[in-house]
């Protein structure tokens, strides 16, 4: 049995219980970083030694620490998932992680970036279409992006009421209802410019607003200077809390769950005028 046989069996066996969302970064890791590079080896031939090597190719690809992390501990998922009639393993490994060496996940590397305004308004001046409203949505609204590519195909938008309603997100061009926490589940509000910005463009669009493959955007975006979707997520928050919006709106637009402001995001939820205020006072933080 190769690697990739066994990884197509673990993800099998994991389907019923994992989200979506982690089927579809489990899928990605294994595709695009680990089967490439040791798909074919027997699985028997998965060990330490191999750890080490896929570790020192994905640095030269220059992933992240995290990325590294999950790609080798997915590798030893796989390989502890091959078991005989009696649930005991077929190929047990003591991993060493001295040995492997996998780039510690530091504080320093964990900084997440934001998009700075000069970036964001020249890539607003420079670019059009599907792309320009997409970046403008996610600078303007923090949806992450599997939220905001299942606008018109799963979460609404209403052009009359200047709302997104998010129920969902888009996995492998597959809406998948409820979203990771229960907070998920929210209306965000849009600004006029923003949702006029909506109207001209997708006025008569039915399902999906935004047609591509979130590769295709993300590549957009990287020539742009915009590196990670989740920039613009942090940009929108940002701008939001110094614009003294109350956090517990912030965190309602978010979707951000956190305990003991369920109540809290049910009560700012309902108080319709209230967030209109406060969105169109905040503003966007940017020009179109």
């Amino acid at each position: 049995m190769t690697f990739a046989e066994q990884a197509e069996a673990y993800l099998a066996d994991i389907a019923s219980v994992a989200r979506p969302n982690t089927l579809h970064v489990y899928r990605s890791i294994l595709d695009n970083r680990i089967l490439p590079a040791i798909g074919r080896l027997d699985l028997a031939e998965v060990d330490n030694k191999t750890a080490k090597q896929l570790v020192g190719r994905l640095t030269e690809a220059h992933l992240s620490p995290a990325t590294i992390g999950l790609a080798v501990t997915l590798m030893k998922q796989v390989v502890k998932s091959a078991v005989d009639g009696r649930g005991n393993p077929l190929h047990p490994v003591q991993w060493n992680s001295d040995y492997i060496k996998a780039p510690s996940i530091s504080s320093d590397s964990q900084k997440a970036p934001i998009t700075p305004l000069g970036t964001l308004q020249a890539a607003l001046g420079t670019t059009s279409g599907d792309i320009r409203v997409l970046i403008a949505l996610l600078a303007s609204t923090g949806l992450r992006i599997n939220e905001a590519l299942a606008v018109g195909c799963g979460n609404v938008w209403d052009p009359e009421a200047g709302t997104i309603t998010v129920s969902g997100t888009l996995v492998d061009g597959t809406f998948q209802p409820n979203p990771k926490t229960k907070a998920g589940k929210r209306v965000v509000d849009l600004t006029p410019e923003v949702n006029n910005l909506l109207r001209s463009t997708f006025q008569n669009r039915e399902c999906r607003l935004f047609s591509a493959t979130e590769r295709t955007y993300r590549r957009a975006f990287a020539v742009l200077g915009i590196h990670g979707f989740h920039s613009l997520r942090r940009f929108r928050i940002t701008h939001l809390q110094l614009s003294n919006v109350p956090e517990s709106l912030v965190k309602f637009w978010a979707g951000h769950a956190a305990k003991g402001t369920t109540e809290r995001y049910t009560k700012v939820g309902n108080e319709i005028s209230s967030r209109k205020d406060w969105s169109e006072k905040a503003g966007t933080g940017f020009s179109l």
